[in-house]
């Protein structure tokens, strides 16, 4: 996700060259790797590298032993709510043994961040663990580790091919400073500070028949009709030309989320105000717009796409630093597909062909696969990733299907299949969607997830028990991300186990709230349950646009990627 989600992707280029260093601090070099040789608690011996808009600076550690501080910012507003990361990485020589342990001492200033350690091996395979920095907050502790604590990440293959870098990554949204000492290798027969990585199976994970431990139900709950009425009511309100919906009752409108709100209403019959969502970004298109800010397909003249974001009242990228990313605007193209589909008209053809010639103009061929390239980057200072999104190839896989251009998809599917594998680390679209545009082939990726206590978890709330899905797997975060349940429910209703399909869906009925908006009562569902695991953003108060579309679909057992099965066999 480059989503609404906290971990949305925004560490997939840790060795990106970004340096950031303009304060009268301690001075250390600005390029290059350094050798191992020195001290593991010397700066000079560590680069450094930063998303853009995040700072991160090296000092060195007065009076309190052997070791530096890394003072960072992360609280630039980012083009949703989600994280910024800055990391700090060490060359490490070939045959340092990973099994070795490596231990620190960890101090830390903030609450609302995390440490992930990374090792990275010689073919760029990331291996990684995150820590909430509260656990450190104003205290020296001291933790050890070694490759047995880490899951397999990104990159490379999931076998560790022996040492390239050692890295320490700050993410999340907050500003402060993390002091480190004492680092560097640990006796062989230390004990370790964390569990082992890996997959925490479930021993009730094939339990037959149904119930809450089965995770079945034998039937749907109907959809709450209120819910939608959310939905109306909230467009009537929120501007005047009621087109764009607000993604949390604020000011913020996220092209991902009103193309699924139009999906959803033309699913329940509501024509009109779909094509309030669908025609302003249809008339968006003007090619003389010089405003590089404003929701516009061209700036100068040239192509260039949607932002993920832009202020509700202005219709502009006021951070500025929001993305203009394929995942989006494959999404969008989905909606004027399914628009076109189900009333067999071609009122946005023009709009249609400006995104598929887009998205085709982004490809690149990769080996035997493929993938589209990422977009313009944070406010259009930079065009693309070094490589592909899988995220957003899913997105393209499943339009370029639906417009028929056949030969890009199926190069996207090699790549995808390359990059993702049976993966047990990804984050939880990754297999949903996956299922979701490929088909029932891959529908047993969805146990990956299901079966793994790391993604599902159990919370009490209110009354009730809710049973769901975090965004990844992270064993010690005990929220539920709702938007995920609904995916899975779509995937397990479209392709898998129908009863389990169900029973997710039915988890949804029990998080909906009631509230007064516009002067009507009308029924809404959060983003999340809670606050944890880097959600201390999302108002629970408010629905949120993304969640209850996918509700929408669930409840209707709908597969928003693959609607025109009998046409795409």
């Amino acid at each position: 996700m480059l989503r609404m989600k906290p971990i949305l992707y925004f560490i997939i280029f840790l060795l990106c060259a970004s340096c950031v260093s303009n304060m009268d601090m301690y001075k250390f070099p600005q390029s290059g790797k350094i050798s191992i040789q020195g001290s593991w608690n010397n700066p000079i011996f560590w680069t450094i590298s930063a998303e853009d808009g995040c700072k991160v600076f090296l000092e060195p550690l007065t009076g309190d032993g052997d070791g530096f501080q890394v003072r960072y910012d992360l609280s630039v507003f980012r083009p949703k709510p989600g994280y910024g990361w800055v990391s700090i990485e060490k060359v490490l020589p070939e045959k340092f043994d990973p099994d070795l342990p490596v231990s620190l001492q960890i101090k830390s200033s903030v609450t609302n961040a995390d440490l992930e350690i990374k090792y990275i091996d010689r073919d760029g395979s990331v291996f990684g663990k995150k820590i909430p920095l509260a656990n450190y907050q104003d205290k020296w502790t001291r933790i050890v580790f070694s490759i047995e604590n880490l899951d397999y990440w990104w990159g490379g293959n999931q076998k560790f091919d022996g040492f390239g870098e050692f890295a320490l990554a700050i993410s999340g949204r907050d500003s402060g400073v993390v002091s480190l000492k004492d680092i560097g290798p640990a006796k062989p027969d230390e004990e370790l500070s964390f569990i082992p990585g890996g997959p925490r199976l479930d021993p009730d994970r094939e339990l037959p028949g149904f119930g809450m431990k089965q995770r079945r139900d034998s039937l749907l709950i109907p959809e709450d009709p209120l819910v939608i009425e959310y939905l109306k009511v909230l467009q009537d309100n929120s501007l005047p030309d009621r087109n764009l919906l607000p993604s949390m009752e604020n000011d913020e409108a996220h092209t991902f989320n009103n193309t699924l709100i139009a999906m959803a209403f033309i699913l329940k019959g509501e024509k009109e105000r779909a094509e309030q969502i669908l025609n302003f970004y249809q008339q968006a298109t003007d090619k003389d717009n010089r405003d590089i800010r404003l929701q516009n397909f061209y700036v100068n003249g040239e192509a260039r796409g949607f932002y993920q974001m832009v202020s509700l009242k202005t219709h502009r990228d006021e951070i500025p630093a929001a993305d203009r990313w394929i995942g989006d605007m494959a999404w969008l193209l989905i909606a004027y597909k399914y628009y076109e589909y189900v009333y067999q008209s071609d009122k946005y053809s023009d709009i249609t062909v400006l995104l598929t010639d887009l998205l085709i103009s982004f490809f690149k061929t990769d080996g035997a696969g493929g993938y589209v390239q990422h977009g313009w980057r944070n406010g259009d200072k930079q065009l693309h990733y070094k490589t592909g999104h899988p995220e957003g190839n899913i997105d393209c896989y499943a339009v370029f299907r639906l417009c028929g251009e056949k030969d890009y998809a199926e190069k996207i599917k090699i790549w995808l299949d390359s990059e993702l594998g049976l993966n047990p680390n990804l984050f939880i679209d990754l297999y949903s969607w996956r299922v979701l545009a490929f088909g029932s082939e891959y529908a047993h990726i969805l146990n990956i997830p299901e079966y793994d206590l790391r993604f599902r978890k159990t919370i009490a709330v209110d009354l009730d028990t809710v049973v769901g899905f975090y965004h990844g797997p992270d064993i010690d975060v005990e929220n539920i991300w709702l938007d995920g349940v609904g995916q899975m429910a779509c995937a397990f209703i479209a392709y898998g186990d129908k009863h389990r399909g169900y029973f997710y869906a039915n988890q949804l009925d029990k998080v909906i709230f009631k509230k007064r908006l516009g002067n009507k009562i009308i029924h809404a569902i959060p983003y999340t349950i809670n606050g944890t695991g880097g959600y201390e953003w999302v108002n629970s108060s408010s629905g949120f646009l993304s969640t209850i579309a996918w509700y929408i679909f669930a409840k209707n057992e709908f597969n928003p990627l693959n609607f025109k099965t009998e046409e795409l066999l």
